[in-house]
């Protein structure tokens, strides 16, 4: 793949923005220009690696470094596919690279240990995104969303974790109830698609 920015180059970009910063706000301020010329590579994503599962989105790995420092993720939404309301307990951000898709946005709030429900979780905003949007989550305060494809065409999103996003346990929301479960979304292929 002839790459207008490698992963080598982002690898070597995030780990001195790493090396210089710990908050996560400014760390997603410096990589956002990094992942704006990721997606402006037309051949980011393999032509193989394009299509949705027939059951759910598909999740792959395109790129990590050894460290697992951060992750580089493609995620591919079929027409009506959804993704429950999650958090991520890292830093990231998700870029559109093909398509759009529906990001509703929700705030914790914590009633205490003795409330029954414990917390609710509130919809504070929804913003329609395409083509080279990017939006960011971290901890504690904008880290959980939920994503839909409502449209008749397939999304693809490419997202940058602050970790191995594919082996990080978190945890998906019900909205209803104020209840959570934990969860590990697995990547769909055993190894990355870049090295």
């Amino acid at each position: 793949m002839t790459q207008l920015y490698s992963f080598k180059q982002l690898e070597a970009d995030i780990d001195s923005i790493l090396n210089k910063n710990s908050d996560h706000r400014t760390i997603i301020e410096a990589v956002k220009p990094l992942l704006q010329k990721l997606l402006k590579n037309d051949d980011l994503i393999p032509e193989s690696h394009q299509a949705p599962l027939p059951n759910k989105y598909a999740q792959y790995l395109l790129y990590k470094p050894d460290t697992e420092a951060f992750s580089v993720i493609a995620f591919i939404w079929g027409p009506g596919q959804v993704a429950p309301v999650h958090d991520h307990l890292v830093w990231g951000l998700v870029g559109l690279y093909r398509g759009a898709i529906i990001e509703k946005r929700y705030r914790r709030e914590d009633h205490g240990e003795a409330a029954n429900p414990r917390y609710l979780i509130r919809e504070v905003a929804e913003v329609t995104a395409r083509a080279g949007d990017i939006s960011f989550v971290y901890p504690p305060d904008y880290d959980i969303h939920g994503v839909a494809n409502p449209f008749d065409e397939i999304a693809i999103t490419v997202h940058i974790y602050g970790t191995d996003i594919g082996k990080q346990e978190r945890h998906i929301h019900d909205i209803a109830t104020g209840h959570f479960r934990d969860v590990v979304t697995r990547h769909d292929n055993t190894e990355p698609i870049y090295s």
